[in-house]
């Protein structure tokens, strides 16, 4: 039967949903709905793909020594994992160690790692400091990669605006390849290979992958030119399946066209449990290894994995996604628990004094640019989101920094330099933006609703003033974009909440960035039942009494101080199947009272 046939009132209403989110073909919305999605494209639609792979295979045939450069946040560590075990597990084959699929991979990364090498073609990797080297390339780290005998040099996650370090590295006598999905222009792709679905001349029909996704179509499109037929090199590739969701997730691309066909399949994997490391992981950070979703990828796997780097090194990341020794597995999962606690505890006293700040007023800005003191550099990045979160304003936290590169390898100021990290809003592309003042930074990269970048000291106050002109004719063209951009997509009515509906919505997973869990409205509600809960009472459980349906809210004192029994509100949330000791219960999900 066609969906748009269901006359049953729960399916009736998951259509309607999908109908407002621009799914309205039969076809559409059962691809959509399906956990065997078929929405995926050929790798060689993307620039230079063709010849970026004859360049891999020659290198692997050749028995040359690659190293793949990776970024420090967790779709970089997660692409740089992807690559460097893919491409041992085809340089084993291409010198007759091929062995059996996935057990071959596992075995020539053990070796490498362990130091012994393997045959044919050394695969190498560099993850740079995001404190010493920070984002993307840069030239010393080139340096230091064409002395130790590097041949072919292949970035993922990072690059495309690099033309000066890459040039420096075909100098140094390196044939580069750079694989990426960040935005780029055309005066940065002269005099190299750059994959890149967000080239201007690109033709992939779907320009919005991760890192860690345009590194799998690499893989995916060096078996297919090079190894077709080969059933366990391809099992290789499908087992990366689950690096690619955790990126996809992580790194807050769009779940959306193909990226949800690779999320989908990558969380089957995850839950399967077959990468040991990162099954380990799993257990370490306390989270249901059957039942991990997108939401536990966003808000326990991904800031766990970036915790190395956002407090030290991210180098140990890829030791643990590649090493075989479960002691090893063990005891960088236990590191990764330990510095995500202390990234947590960091991060809410930074937030804690920049709302402060913010609350204590009169403040008019538009654009929250916020210099605390002390701020860790790591952390910046979180807290501006959070920023961006609470306030609906663009946010920018910075951190000073006793020295950095210009973007063309010139000396900084030294001393006297601030690194920025922002989070921006939809409507406000923040990268154009900072562009526009490019002449204020000596370092600048990112993408529309993110950026980082490094200025002298003595710029921020005309950057403060820079952003916050350029919001206030951003308001006076449309001032619906300081407004919240989440909208109830149905209104409850009475009868309407039910298991069977909250059943439904589950198939709206994996949800996150441009595709949201559906949000429902309950208007005129009468709160009944208040309790707290929490150990410091911060939470709250109540039912709303025109439909019955026991609510939560989180942090309730920030959604409505006051609240108690007898209040009438208007709730906007998530509707949920609360599932404990083989019970499932309705739940509705507070995120706004109203």
């Amino acid at each position: 039967m066609a969906l748009g046939d269901l006359m049953n009132r729960p399916e009736t209403i998951v259509r309607q949903i999908l109908a407002g989110r621009g799914i309205l073909a039969d076809e559409a919305a059962a691809e959509y709905l399906t956990d065997q999605p078929k929405e995926t494209h050929d790798p060689f639609l993307l620039p230079d793909m063709e010849a970026g792979v004859d360049l891999l295979f020659a290198a692997l045939k050749g028995g040359r020594r690659i190293c793949v450069y990776g970024d420090y946040d967790a779709d970089g560590l997660t692409a740089t994992a992807l690559l460097v075990r893919f491409l041992r597990a085809a340089a084993a084959r291409l010198a007759g160690a091929g062995g059996a699929g996935v057990a071959a991979a596992d075995a020539s990364a053990a070796n490498a790692d362990a130091g012994q090498g393997v045959p044919g073609a050394v695969i190498d990797y560099y993850i740079p400091s995001r404190f010493e080297e920070g984002y993307g390339l840069n030239a010393d780290a080139v340096r230091t990669i064409a002395a130790a005998g590097t041949e072919l040099l292949i970035t993922v996650d990072c690059g495309s605006v690099s033309p000066a370090e890459t040039a420096l590295a075909r100098e140094l006598g390196m044939d580069t390849l750079v694989t990426d999905h960040h935005d780029c222009n055309a005066e940065n792709l002269f005099g190299g290979l750059v994959i890149n679905p967000k080239r201007p001349d690109s033709a992939y029909p779907f320009p919005l992958l991760s890192g860690c996704g345009v590194a799998f179509k690499l893989a995916q499109a060096l078996l297919k030119r090079h190894f077709p037929g080969d059933e366990g090199l391809r099992a290789v590739q499908n087992s990366m399946l689950d690096l690619v969701a955790i990126a996809t997730v992580a790194d807050v691309v769009p779940l959306t066209g193909e990226n949800r066909t690779l999320v989908k399949y990558g969380l089957k994997a995850i839950r399967a449990g077959k990468r040991r490391a990162l099954a380990r992981l799993v257990q370490a950070i306390g989270l249901a290894q059957a039942e991990v979703s997108a939401y536990n990828i966003a808000f326990g796997i991904a800031p766990h994995i970036n915790a190395s780097g956002r407090l030290a090194e991210a180098r140990p990341v890829v030791e643990l996604l590649l090493t075989d020794d479960v002691a090893r597995m063990d005891a960088i999962s236990k590191e990764l628990v330990v510095k995500n606690l202390a990234r947590r505890e960091i991060q809410e006293e930074l937030y804690a004094r920049c709302v402060e700040e913010i609350d204590a007023g009169p403040r008019t800005d538009l654009f929250l640019l916020m210099h605390p003191a002390g701020v860790h550099e790591g952390i910046a990045g979180i807290v501006a989101g959070k920023l961006k979160s609470r306030y609906h304003r663009p946010a920018a936290v910075l951190a000073e920094t006793e020295g950095s590169e210009a973007a063309d390898g010139a000396a900084g100021t030294g001393g006297g330099l601030l690194k920025g990290s922002c989070r921006s809003i939809a409507g406000v592309d923040i990268i154009a933006m900072l562009r526009r003042h490019g002449a204020l930074f000596t370092r600048l990269g990112g993408h529309p609703m993110a950026a980082g970048f490094t200025l002298p000291a003595e710029n921020e106050t005309a950057l403060r003033e820079a952003l916050n002109a350029e919001m206030q004719a951003a308001v006076a063209a449309d001032p619906s974009i300081l407004e919240p951009d989440e909208k109830p997509e149905w209104t409850l009515a009475p009868g309407e909440a039910t298991l069977e509906l909250a059943a439904l919505l589950e198939a709206f997973e994996p949800t996150g960035a441009a595709n949201p869990k559906p949000l429902f409205e309950l208007p005129n509600a009468e709160v009944t039942a208040f309790s707290r809960m929490g150990k410091d009472g911060k939470h709250a459980r109540f039912t709303a009494r025109q439909t019955g349906v026991p609510c939560v809210a989180f942090s309730v004192d920030e959604l409505a101080p006051g609240l108690e029994d007898g209040t009438r509100v208007t709730l906007w949330g998530h509707l949920e199947i609360d599932r404990f000791r083989g019970k499932e219960n309705l739940q509705f999900l507070v995120r706004r009272i109203l």
